[in-house]
């Protein structure tokens, strides 16, 4: 079922990268230095990164080889893969830039007393850091990286805020942060990075950036 984007939402929910952060580039990055000397095109690499979008890099990194390769990743490959990839993003916090238009809905929902969330799979310590590396805590009520799962951290907010589900918002650039959003029966608005993995069912509306979605934020 697709529901329709409140006005104004009671409470959004946002994904980090592909929303906020303009990091997707630099994590593709990340994956080829992680997949390095195993043979695989850049290209192909990407291919695979947007169809596990969404996820952590413990289940990405695994799932992408398994594609790749056309077998199962070892462990100790699969940890030396996500040691590679971890110390390249690492490295990568600091080229990252806001994406266009995150800034000022940002703002605009503090100004509107409109509570935010981050649910990311970027694992807790990894967006702990980037969060403050940027100082965007001051817009966020929590912050939620994996585990567990981006629904698990929808459905328990909601539970715990006192809120219905029905009457939010998460805003999200991934087929997993729509799948996240219909199972816990919560609007999903799609930000399309040129990719647009999203499905018809569930989609309650598609914008190319959070400016786009700023509008919503007012009373209707």
């Amino acid at each position: 079922m697709t529901l329709p984007v409140p006005a104004p939402p009671a409470f959004v929910f946002l994904d980090f990268d592909g929303v906020i952060m303009d990091s997707m580039e630099l994590k593709l990055e990340s994956y080829c230095h992680a997949f390095a000397g195993m043979g695989f095109a850049r290209d192909a690499i990407r291919k695979s990164q947007l169809e596990v979008a969404g996820l952590s890099r413990l289940k990405t990194v695994p799932l992408m080889y398994a594609a790749l390769a056309g077998k199962a990743m070892t462990a100790e490959l699969c940890a030396e893969a996500l040691a590679r990839f971890n110390a390249h993003d690492e490295d990568s916090r600091g080229k990252m830039r806001l994406k266009e238009g995150a800034s000022g809905f940002l703002e605009d929902a503090k100004a509107r007393g409109i509570g935010c969330a981050i649910v990311t799979g970027t694992p807790q310590e990894v967006i702990d850091r980037t969060i403050a590396h940027f100082d965007l805590g001051k817009y966020f009520r929590r912050v939620c990286g994996s585990p567990p799962g981006k629904a698990e951290h929808l459905h328990a907010m909601v539970r715990e805020f006192g809120l219905h589900a029905a009457e939010c918002l998460y805003v999200g650039d991934a087929i997993k942060d729509q799948e996240a959003a219909l199972a816990v029966g919560m609007p999903f608005a799609g930000v399309d990075n040129g990719d647009d993995p999203f499905r018809a069912e569930g989609l309650s509306v598609k914008v190319d950036g959070l400016g786009n979605l700023a509008p919503c934020l007012i009373p209707s």
